[in-house]
């Protein structure tokens, strides 16, 4: 538990300098290069989607619509599936899952060149709590989500990808998208308890809440949002594949691909387990207790 005091410490150190922390304008001569293609593919317990796009320019927020005409296929050494184009979701879509334990083969023909990743399936880390606390640190009250689960691997270093989605119907967000990715990240079992796996997310400090300023709107929950978040296990190569893309976003710098072929992006087979829906209410929000 002292652990994980010191990363709660931590995580809010950070939290307070990218709030404090003066804003200053700075002009960069960005070099236009010719766009790459970049694969974005994962296989799931809940199916297997790859989306292809060109890469854009870090001053370009439009993001782009997925390529069609690819080959698209995922195997696993006993039966290939190849993906059809699904317009709906604008990707390369099958409703086929995918099994704990296998290896995943990604083949992607595009334009003449051919484009190929593998991944092993983790199994599924099953959640076993997530809510929300107020937590104390130093003269500030921080809004926390804390989500515990059971590690699957519990004798060896295991690799997560959490996304939390926010659905909103508050006044600030109408004619804009109600529902929307809130935070994610990736974390390892390091500093955890033997056998299970936390989350401590910092969402925001009460004076940002009650101040309710626009700036800080994404970050503010206000009662009635509906949080969800989703837990994926996912191996080593794709865990730093999103730490380096999570280190680099200031930046615009690129990850490394776990894809051959000259390409940008990632290829990831992970278990999902999901949340129940919490819809928050802040006057019955907790307040946090040292186990």
């Amino acid at each position: 538990m002292k652990m994980k005091m010191f990363l709660a410490f931590w995580l809010f150190c950070l939290f307070a300098f990218f709030l404090t922390a003066c804003k200053k304008e700075i002009d960069f001569d960005f070099h236009e290069i010719e766009p790459v293609v970049v694969i974005e593919g994962r296989v799931t317990n809940e199916g297997a989607s790859v989306v292809i796009t060109p890469s854009r320019l870090v001053t370009d927020s439009v993001h782009p619509h997925c390529l069609q005409g690819a080959v698209v296929a995922i195997s696993d050494n006993e039966n290939t599936i190849i993906l059809p184009y699904d317009a709906t979701s604008d990707s390369y879509r099958s409703p086929v899952a995918g099994k704990a334990g296998k290896t995943y083969q990604l083949s992607v023909d595009f334009n003449g060149r051919h484009y190929e990743a593998s991944a092993m399936m983790p199994p599924a880390a099953s959640i076993l709590s997530a809510d929300f606390y107020w937590m104390s640190m130093l003269d500030e009250r921080m809004l926390v989500y804390e989500l515990w689960a059971i590690d699957p691997y519990p004798e060896e270093r295991t690799y997560y990808w959490y996304r939390i989605d926010r659905i909103s119907h508050h006044p600030h967000f109408q004619g804009k998208r109600k529902t929307e990715p809130y935070r994610w990240g990736v974390l390892d079992d390091r500093g955890c308890p033997p056998g299970t796996v936390f989350l401590d997310m910092i969402s925001a400090s009460e004076k940002m809440m009650d101040k309710d300023e626009e700036d800080h709107w994404k970050a503010i929950l206000y009662d009635g949002d509906s949080i969800t978040c989703q837990l994926m296990t996912i191996d080593r190569s794709v865990y730093d594949y999103f730490s380096s893309l999570r280190a680099g976003q200031s930046g615009g710098a690129n990850p490394r691909s776990n894809i051959s072929g000259g390409c940008l992006g990632y290829f990831s087979a992970g278990s999902i387990t999901r949340t129940d829906t919490i819809v928050f209410n802040r006057s019955k929000i907790k307040e946090w207790k040292k186990e």
